[in-house]
C-alpha cells in the first residue's frame, strides 16, 4: 500500500506513537496509546472481526483472540442505541486493560448504521449518537458520491479550533462525549483530543469510518472518492460489498460476474491511494491481501492469522 505523507500537525497534538506529547506547545512525557485497530492499520497489518448483534455474547467475544474487532449491525437489526451502550460495557475485557495498562485494550466497536449515504445528511444523529456511546468507528451503507464520503466524515468530527491546519472537513458532530470517553478510559478534554478521524489529524486519529461500496453508482465513483479522501489526507476503509449476496449481488442484477468485477474495482481504487479495504469473506485471503483487502470480517481461524502474518 502506499503511504500517504503526513499533513501539518493540528495546534492540539498528541503523538501516540512517540515518545512524548505535545499539548499546547508543552511536551509530557506520557504519550497516550492509539486504539488497537489504528495501530494495526498504521503499521499495515491485517485485522480480522465479526459481525454481530445484540445477541451474541460479548464476554465469549471479549475473550476470543482470533478478532481484533467486532461488526455491530443496526442497519439490517434494530436501531437501538441503548442495547448497544449495554452490549458494549459488556465487551470491555477488565483482564486485558490490567496486562496492558491501556483502557483501550479489547476490540475495536464498528457500528453499521441504517441510514444510506443518500439519506446521511437528513440523519447524521445516527452517528453523533453511536459514537456517543463509545464506538471506535462507522459502517456507512451504500456511499456512492465523494459528497456522501464527504459527509460521513464531517459527520464524524467535531469542530476544529479556528486556525487548525485540519479544520476542514469541517465537523458537525455534537459535543457530548461524557459516555464515550469513559468507555475509552479518558478525560472528557482528553476524548475530545483523540476522538477524530484517522489519518485526518494524524497524531489524534482514532476514528474508523468505513464506506460500504455496494451499488453500481458506488463502484463508478470509488476511484474518486478513493482520490478525494486521500488527497485531504483522510483514512477511511472503503468496504467492498458481499461476493455472494446482499446488495452487492442485487444492484448488479444478481450476476457474480459482475460483483467479482465490481470488487477488484474497489480493491484496485484503494490500492491506488493507500485506502486499506475491507471484505466479508476469508476466501483466497492472501490473493485480497495482495490486492489491498486489510480487513476481514468472516470466516476466522487461528491458522488464517497465521498465515496473513498476525
Amino acid at each position: 500500500m502506499r503511504t500517504i505523507p503526513s499533513r501539518l500537525a493540528p495546534i492540539v497534538i498528541l503523538a501516540m506513537a512517540a515518545p512524548a506529547f505535545v499539548v499546547h506547545g508543552q511536551e509530557n512525557p506520557e504519550a497516550m496509546p492509539r486504539a488497537g485497530l489504528v495501530r494495526l492499520l498504521d503499521e499495515d497489518k491485517v485485522a480480522f472481526g465479526v459481525t454481530v448483534d445484540a445477541r451474541a455474547d460479548p464476554v465469549a467475544l471479549s475473550a476470543n483472540d482470533d478478532i481484533d474487532f467486532v461488526f455491530f449491525d443496526m442497519e439490517h437489526g434494530p436501531y437501538d442505541v441503548s442495547a448497544l451502550r449495554t452490549w458494549m460495557q459488556w465487551l470491555v475485557n477488565p483482564a486485558a486493560i490490567a496486562v496492558t495498562g491501556d483502557a483501550m485494550a479489547g476490540k475495536a466497536v464498528i457500528v453499521r448504521i441504517p441510514a444510506t449515504g443518500r439519506e446521511l445528511e437528513q440523519n447524521i444523529w445516527m452517528v453523533k449518537q453511536v459514537l456517543d456511546v463509545g464506538a471506535h468507528g462507522i459502517i456507512f451503507p451504500t456511499v456512492e458520491t465523494p459528497e456522501q464520503a464527504l459527509m460521513a466524515i464531517r459527520a464524524m468530527r467535531y469542530p476544529q479550533r479556528l486556525g487548525a491546519p485540519d479544520r476542514e472537513p469541517a465537523g458537525l458532530r455534537g459535543t457530548n462525549p461524557r459516555l464515550a470517553a469513559r468507555y475509552w478510559g479518558l478525560s472528557v478534554p482528553d476524548y475530545i483530543e483523540r476522538a477524530d478521524v484517522w489519518r485526518l489529524d494524524p497524531q489524534n486519529g482514532n476514528l474508523l469510518p468505513w464506506l460500504l461500496i455496494e451499488s453500481p453508482l458506488g463502484v463508478a465513483n470509488v476511484r474518486e472518492i478513493a482520490r478525494q479522501l486521500s488527497e485531504r489526507n483522510i483514512g477511511a476503509v472503503l468496504f467492498a460489498g458481499s461476493e455472494t449476496g446482499g446488495d452487492m449481488l442485487n444492484t448488479h442484477g444478481g450476476s457474480l460476474e459482475a460483483v467479482a468485477q465490481a470488487i477488484d474495482t474497489v480493491l484496485a481504487a484503494g490500492k491506488e491511494f493507500g485506502l486499506p479495504v475491507a471484505m466479508t469473506s476469508t476466501t483466497n485471503m492472501m490473493e485480497r491481501i495482495e490486492q489491498g483487502a486489510r480487513l476481514f470480517t468472516g470466516g476466522v481461524t487461528p491458522a488464517l492469522r497465521r498465515e496473513a502474518g498476525r
